[in-house]
């Protein structure tokens, strides 16, 4: 808002306090600014009375006036904010953290959004067109941003007031900072008993701008219509200035929320008939145990974090009777709600220590990892390189003889692989190339029908198929290429091609595994 001259001003200011409007309000409407040097919102009394005192005091003294010129403000509901702008509504609001168990959230600072009623964006519109009409002269300028909503430049969005109001008294109860990027964020739920009431009418403009058959009379809705309704359509369907509240907002709830926390690193499945994670069919669980479940009792009783709040992510599966060795398979589990944050070093490996305890499984590199970072774990799922051990058995009546014809394949086989029939009932009907890039077999001494078999695969290769060929539905196979039946009777993987978390971490597990 563009205003004229300090007598201007003045004569705004008197107007909107006749209305009742809170101070906060006034200096929003006149398009009084959050500044780098100043919050004006947070003393706004002596703010605005510092903005007037000069004319006033020049006017007085040229006109003889021993009385003020600014009146003094009525003790109304705001009609704009319903008060929620109101110091005193502030403080009380701020009680409501008291109901909150704070002192077990282990941050340092934090961070808050407000949901405000629905209807306060129909009653700022409303006065801010009022003065309009009651101030021809004055530039007023667009009050909506083409893209963003509200023209900050014009007047401020409702939570930016807010919370240019509140941090003090926020920080105070909390005795924490403030900070914008905090990890720890409070949604303050405002509500106001005549809300829906009052944006009623806003259906008839909803459908007319947005051309929907269902007028959903949502915030998001009434922002959207808001920036280019006309002013006469406006006037249609609301008072200007907006009615006068009986009923102030109160404090509906505070939600707590904090960003989740990701912890990484690489499993190992000693055991077979142990899953990656739970399988039931029926009601039925598959296996007794999965690494997900040892993993996630770990991280329970050492952090204290509930189960039913983790998520198991890892860079694909190995089956059910197949055991992760080696370097093991890069996971991170995802903890929502987390109320600390911080670990030690020692934390992290006493969950090492305790999933190693089971005998079954372990994990090693364990720490915490970024969420950008996250990504790492599901790209370059058609590049990724797996080495696989398997133990063969086959009916070729000469066993060195196999061998040669396998380790005689020089360089990259590619393979076709219709989809193979135990996943038929999950993935689509389709032939897929995949490449072995290396294969060396060897004998078992004291038998003459098995060989152990390792190969580097790309990742998604079914390689039980391609040791038994699947009634041919991968092409070439082991038992193709030795001319006989050749089935698997063992399989592990003994390593995945991929960085994760970093290559820098060491610790007595991880050492113990290896060694």
């Amino acid at each position: 808002m563009s205003i004229n001259s300090k007598e201007d001003l003045i004569s705004v200011v008197n107007f909107l306090q006749e209305l009742s409007c809170c101070t906060r309000c006034i200096l929003r409407l006149i398009g009084t600014q959050i500044t780098e040097n100043g919050n004006p919102y947070l003393h706004p009394k002596e703010y605005l009375n510092k903005l007037v005192s000069q004319q006033i005091l020049e006017d007085n003294i040229q006109n003889g006036i021993s009385e003020p010129c600014v009146k003094k403000p009525k003790s109304n509901i705001c009609p704009v904010c319903l008060d929620c702008f109101n110091q005193e509504s502030i403080e009380i609001f701020a009680e409501g953290f008291k109901s909150l168990d704070i002192n077990s959230y282990n941050y340092s600072n934090f961070s808050f959004n407000v949901s405000f009623p629905k209807c306060l964006s129909v009653r700022a519109h409303s006065m801010f067109l009022h003065l309009k009409d009651q101030f021809p002269k004055f530039h007023f300028g667009n009050l909506y941003d083409n893209k963003d909503g509200l023209n900050d430049i014009l007047i401020l969005e409702p939570h930016k007031i807010f919370r240019a109001a509140a941090i003090g008294t926020f920080s105070k109860i909390l005795d924490k900072q403030y900070h914008p990027k905090s990890h720890l964020s409070f949604l303050i739920s405002l509500a106001y008993e005549n809300d829906n009431t009052e944006v009623e009418k806003m259906k008839h403009i909803i459908k007319t701008k947005l051309r929907k058959r269902e007028t959903k009379v949502s915030r998001n809705n009434i922002s959207e219509c808001l920036k280019d309704t006309e002013d006469k359509m406006f006037k249609k369907h609301f008072l200007l200035p907006p009615q006068m509240p009986d009923k102030s907002v109160i404090l509906q709830k505070i939600d707590i929320i904090t960003d989740p926390v990701y912890l990484g690193g690489r499993y190992l499945k000693f055991k077979r008939n142990v899953g990656q994670t739970p399988w039931v069919i029926d009601g039925v669980s598959v296996a007794e145990h999965n690494v997900q479940d040892i993993l996630f009792d770990a991280i329970s009783n050492v952090l204290g974090f509930l189960k039913s709040n983790m998520t198991f992510t890892a860079s694909g599966r190995e089956d059910i009777d197949v055991r992760m060795l080696g370097q093991g398979r890069p996971f991170y589990v995802k903890i929502d709600n987390p109320r600390n944050r911080q670990f030690s070093s020692e934390q992290l490996q006493e969950i090492e220590r305790q999933v190693i305890k089971s005998k079954m499984a372990a994990v090693i590199k364990l720490q915490t990892v970024f969420a950008s970072n996250l990504k790492i774990i599901k790209c370059g799922e058609a590049s990724k390189k797996k080495t696989y051990r398997a133990l063969c058995k086959t009916t070729a009546p000469n066993i060195k003889d196999a061998i040669s014809i396998i380790n005689g394949q020089n360089g990259e086989l590619k393979i076709s692989q219709v989809t193979v029939m135990r996943v038929l009932h999950r993935r689509t009907l389709m032939a897929r190339e995949k490449t072995i890039y290396e294969m060396k077999a060897t004998e078992i001494l004291g038998y003459d029908d098995l060989f152990e078999l390792e190969m580097v695969t790309q990742a998604g290769t079914y390689v039980k198929e391609f040791i038994h060929g699947d009634f041919e539905r991968t092409h070439p196979n082991i038992t193709s290429l030795v001319g006989c039946p050749t089935d698997i009777v063992a399989l592990d993987c003994i390593d995945i091609d991929l960085v994760w978390p970093e290559e820098n971490y060491s610790n007595s597990v991880a050492q113990s595994i290896n060694s």
